[in-house]
């Protein structure tokens, strides 16, 4: 089992931590959302930003807008990909929250299924999107950690869980 408590990133300078859905009580405010998006079978789609490389869609929430909002426009904007069956599966916690927000703040991960994919917006961050496997993660992913890492094995362990109890039925 994974000690959340004690494994740690560094972000662009900002201390990073994970916490489980399960393991969620009283969360920071949320200002940015993470998109773990999957083809249902076991890739996931990374989105290959200007100046980071191949990572999952990520990005600010807007004024106004939920959590579950965020996760399916920054879904959209910076892979094409429209979206279903948003499930939370937990949130990062971001420490400082920004250079101009010295306060800590989160950011929800959400795993999702995609459904289609679209061409990508002119004005996108994203220079292309791909699928990878979760063995292929680590070549590829841009600032790939043993916390990214953590994070997307339980992703996998939830996508499995998710998708086999809905093949049952």
């Amino acid at each position: 089992m994974i000690s959340w408590n004690t494994l740690e990133s560094v972000w662009a300078g900002r201390r990073m931590r994970f916490l489980p859905a399960e393991d969620a009580t009283v969360l920071l405010p949320p200002c940015y959302v993470v998109v773990l998006i999957t083809d249902g079978a076991g890739r996931y789609l990374l989105a290959n930003i200007r100046g980071r490389g191949y990572c999952a869609p990520s990005g600010r929430i807007e004024p106004c807008e939920t959590p579950e909002a965020a996760a399916v426009r920054e879904a959209y904007e910076e892979s094409g990909a429209v979206v279903e069956q948003l499930h939370w599966l937990g949130t990062y916690l971001l420490e400082p929250c920004s250079e101009r927000e010295p306060s800590p703040c989160s950011a929800p991960v959400f795993l999702t299924l995609a459904v289609r994919l679209d061409a990508l917006q002119a004005e996108s961050e994203s220079q292309g999107v791909r699928w990878a496997t979760p063995d292929e993660l680590p070549a590829i992913y841009y600032d790939w950690s043993p916390l990214i890492e953590a994070v997307f094995n339980y992703a996998e362990e939830r996508r499995q869980a998710l998708w086999e109890r809905q093949g049952e039925g």
